[in-house]
Protein backbone atom coordinates (compact mmCIF):
# COMPACT_ATOMS: atom_id res chain seq x y z
CA UNK A 1 0.00 0.00 0.00
CA UNK A 2 1.10 3.84 -0.48
CA UNK A 3 -0.15 6.84 0.31
CA UNK A 4 0.77 9.92 -1.97
CA UNK A 5 -0.09 13.69 -2.55
CA UNK A 6 -1.67 15.71 -4.80
CA UNK A 7 -0.20 18.71 -5.74
CA UNK A 8 -1.13 22.08 -6.51
CA UNK A 9 -1.58 21.09 -10.45
CA UNK A 10 -3.48 17.68 -9.29
CA UNK A 11 -0.89 15.04 -10.07
CA UNK A 12 0.05 12.41 -7.99
CA UNK A 13 3.61 10.73 -8.21
CA UNK A 14 3.40 7.19 -8.18
CA UNK A 15 6.24 4.60 -6.68
CA UNK A 16 8.71 3.62 -8.95
CA UNK A 17 8.04 0.20 -8.77
CA UNK A 18 4.24 0.34 -9.55
CA UNK A 19 4.86 1.92 -12.89
CA UNK A 20 7.38 3.02 -15.42
CA UNK A 21 6.79 5.82 -17.67
CA UNK A 22 4.88 5.32 -20.56
CA UNK A 23 3.04 2.97 -18.71
CA UNK A 24 -0.94 3.42 -19.08
CA UNK A 25 -3.30 3.34 -16.33
CA UNK A 26 -7.37 2.64 -15.78
CA UNK A 27 -8.85 5.09 -13.06
CA UNK A 28 -11.85 4.32 -11.85
CA UNK A 29 -14.05 6.58 -9.64
CA UNK A 30 -15.56 3.94 -6.96
CA UNK A 31 -17.17 6.99 -4.97
CA UNK A 32 -15.29 8.46 -2.20
CA UNK A 33 -12.07 6.05 -4.06
CA UNK A 34 -9.98 5.92 -6.95
CA UNK A 35 -9.18 2.90 -8.34
CA UNK A 36 -5.97 2.36 -10.18
CA UNK A 37 -5.13 -0.91 -12.98
CA UNK A 38 -2.44 -1.00 -14.60
CA UNK A 39 -3.18 -1.50 -18.89
CA UNK A 40 -0.43 -3.81 -20.25
CA UNK A 41 1.23 -2.21 -23.33
CA UNK A 42 -0.44 -4.25 -26.42
CA UNK A 43 -3.51 -5.75 -24.14
CA UNK A 44 -5.35 -7.29 -27.71
CA UNK A 45 -2.28 -9.43 -28.76
CA UNK A 46 -1.84 -10.35 -25.14
CA UNK A 47 -4.97 -11.80 -24.17
CA UNK A 48 -5.15 -13.22 -27.90
CA UNK A 49 -3.94 -16.59 -26.92
CA UNK A 50 -6.82 -16.96 -24.12
CA UNK A 51 -9.39 -14.64 -25.22
CA UNK A 52 -12.12 -15.31 -28.26
CA UNK A 53 -14.84 -13.08 -29.32
CA UNK A 54 -16.57 -11.82 -31.69
CA UNK A 55 -17.33 -8.43 -29.77
CA UNK A 56 -15.67 -5.06 -31.18
CA UNK A 57 -12.82 -3.39 -29.37
CA UNK A 58 -15.56 -0.73 -28.34
CA UNK A 59 -18.16 -3.41 -26.67
CA UNK A 60 -14.98 -5.28 -25.18
CA UNK A 61 -14.04 -1.71 -23.21
CA UNK A 62 -17.76 -1.28 -22.67
CA UNK A 63 -18.39 -4.49 -20.85
CA UNK A 64 -14.80 -4.00 -19.36
CA UNK A 65 -15.39 -1.20 -17.69
CA UNK A 66 -19.00 -1.95 -16.17
CA UNK A 67 -17.47 -5.13 -15.09
CA UNK A 68 -14.55 -3.47 -12.94
CA UNK A 69 -17.03 -0.79 -11.60
CA UNK A 70 -19.34 -4.09 -10.62
CA UNK A 71 -16.37 -5.85 -8.88
CA UNK A 72 -15.02 -2.76 -7.21
CA UNK A 73 -18.50 -1.81 -5.84
CA UNK A 74 -19.26 -5.28 -4.60
CA UNK A 75 -15.44 -5.28 -2.86
CA UNK A 76 -15.74 -1.83 -1.48
CA UNK A 77 -19.49 -2.65 -0.03
CA UNK A 78 -17.53 -6.05 1.69
CA UNK A 79 -14.93 -3.49 3.15
CA UNK A 80 -17.76 -1.41 4.95
CA UNK A 81 -19.58 -4.02 6.02
CA UNK A 82 -16.20 -5.78 7.59
CA UNK A 83 -15.87 -2.32 9.00
CA UNK A 84 -19.11 -1.95 11.00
Amino acid sequence: MYVVTVDDRRRIKLPKDFVKPKDKILILNAETRLVLIKIPPKPFPESSSWLRTSLSKAELRRLGLEKALEEVGKKLERKDADRN
